[in-house]
């Protein structure tokens, strides 16, 4: 007799290998698919650190204050920071409906340095 299939012993080995390949691949790739909301929401506060700082370069009371609070919205005004949409609104990224444009950071200038902070909590 010809025998021109596969056996069912055949098959289950197939079918077994195949559901191990599977799940190997499913668990390597899932950290792929995990939320980074606030890993972007980090970045976006670390840029906007950043954009404060050269901004802060060019006010020149800065210097005789010593200290100054500005927003998110007066660096994106200013243009040193993009905003998300076209009416200046920075998104955050942890939730889509409300905005960082009101997030508060103090201006610091010391002995020629300048550094930017988020003010938390406010």
């Amino acid at each position: 007799m010809n025998n021109k299939g596969y056996s069912i012993p055949e098959m289950l080995i197939v079918i077994g290998v195949l559901a191990i390949i599977t799940t190997v691949v499913l668990i390597s790739t899932s950290n792929a698919f995990k939320d980074n909301d606030e890993l972007l929401y980090q970045e976006k506060a670390n840029l906007i650190v950043h954009q404060s700082e050269l901004y802060a370069k060019s006010l020149p009371n800065l210097e005789t204050e010593g200290h100054l609070i500005i927003t998110v919205s007066d660096i994106v005004k200013n243009g040193y920071f993009v905003a998300d949409d076209d009416e200046g609104n920075v998104i955050d990224p942890r939730n889509s409906k409300s905005t960082l444009n009101g997030m508060k950071i103090k201006l610091s200038y010391n002995e020629g340095n300048i550094k930017a902070t988020i003010i938390e909590g406010e």
